[in-house]
């Protein structure tokens, strides 16, 4: 990653036990302006901006760090420090106590990954741009809200890659909604250039943009997978459906390929039974 954000169940080093306080739920201070790119090559979560996994002491009484989904150790922001007003940091924080991250003025570009990729919740993003990533942005927990959000999935400007490796390789993908706990709003978004405009499968996708040169094809340098799409929504899990998942407004598509995809096999019921409130008719 370009930029890592774990989580921190407790203060480390010579403030452990002695700051009585949970870091991972405290708000951030001033996230503004920041750009990263060139990231991400090695794992297809990973993000040039990746907020996830966690660095704690484990039972040995040592610094460890998972860089993964760590479901022990996440960030809950809270307006209270609990570990005060109740004497215990894993008390609930109450709906009228949560608080939210704020990340403004972001750009990403050249990823192989994630634009933007987050495992924890309760996220405010507002001016975020992505070019040339294989996803633009993925929030794999509840409570998001991005604002004002660019998409270039791919520039159309060749891209130096690595012997060996192609463009059309690496997949050009707007955002994926998660199955279960989402509670996201995207507003005033751009999706340029997402998507494949045809594959094997299904043939020509054409039902939105006739345009020959709409979304990304097989070319080497400036390609991508075939199965590319600006939304992607996942099926993997069958509990707690249908919910109030998702809603969206002001959402625009230029020059764009296939604009959804079902992931995951057909044994499950979530995916198909999102509710999506399409607030003002720009997604259909």
């Amino acid at each position: 990653a370009g930029f890592a954000f774990p989580n921190l169940p407790e203060p480390l080093g010579p403030h452990r036990g002695v700051v009585n306080m949970r870091p991972s739920a405290v708000t951030g201070l001033t996230i503004d302006g920041n750009s990263a790119h060139s990231s991400g090559w090695w794992w297809n979560h990973a993000g040039a901006f990746y907020w996830g996994g966690a660095l704690y002491y484990n039972n040995n009484n040592e610094l460890e760090y998972n860089a993964g989904r760590d479901q022990s150790n996440q960030r809950y922001p809270c307006l209270v420090n609990k570990c005060v007003e109740d004497g215990d940091c894993n008390s609930w924080c109450q709906p009228t106590e949560q608080a939210w991250l704020e990340v403004t003025n972001t750009k990403a570009f050249l990823s192989a990954g994630v634009g933007f990729g987050s495992w924890s919740g309760r996220m405010d993003i507002v001016g975020f741009e992505s070019h040339d990533c294989s996803l633009s942005l993925e929030a794999l927990s509840q409570g998001f809200w991005i604002n004002n959000m660019l998409s270039v999935c791919r520039t159309k400007t060749p891209i130096a890659l690595p012997d060996g490796v192609r463009a059309s390789y690496i997949k050009a993908n707007g955002f994926k909604w998660y199955d279960t706990g989402q509670e996201h709003i995207i507003t005033t978004a751009t999706f340029r250039n997402c998507g494949s405009r045809s594959n094997s499968e299904h043939g020509e996708f054409n039902e939105y943009d006739q345009g020959v040169n709409r979304g990304c094809g097989s070319e080497h340098d400036i390609g991508c997978t075939d199965y590319s799409s600006v939304w992607l929504m996942l099926t993997h899990s069958d509990q707690f459906v249908p919910e109030m998942m998702q809603g969206t407004r002001d959402i625009t598509f230029e020059n764009c390929g296939r604009r959804f995809r079902l992931q995951g096999g057909p044994d499950t019921v979530s995916g198909r039974e999102q509710n999506w409130i399409d607030m003002d008719g720009s997604i259909t």
